[in-house]
């Protein structure tokens, strides 16, 4: 069976509506150049619940394959923006598809 090769922009545009849905906003509110913890805040939960950017946290993990999660510990990757995360989310596509797939498109 042949899978269908998902282009940079649809991770992309993906990876920016999956932020909008965390932050329950339109993604025409949400812009490459919003910074988390800046232009984008989570919401007061209490310490037994996750918020937006513990997700958004949790995202990175689940898709960083041994290199991108060695480049995250040493600074060497520093997400800050949401277009880093976009980006991400395209490197990280081309050694776990899989992975991105179902965070993105599930």
């Amino acid at each position: 069976m042949a899978t269908t090769r998902i282009t940079d922009d649809e991770l992309r545009r993906a990876a920016r509506e999956r932020i909008a849905r965390l932050l329950k906003v339109s993604s025409d509110r949400i812009s490459l150049d919003d910074a988390f913890g800046e232009d984008i805040n989570a919401s007061f939960v209490s310490d037994w619940k996750q918020n937006e950017l513990d997700i958004i946290l949790e995202d990175i993990r689940d898709v960083a394959d041994k290199k991108v999660q060695s480049d995250l510990n040493s600074g060497a990757t520093v997400i800050r923006t949401v277009g880093d995360y976009c980006e991400l989310m395209v490197r990280c596509y081309r050694t776990k598809p899989k992975d991105v797939v179902r965070l993105l498109f599930a």
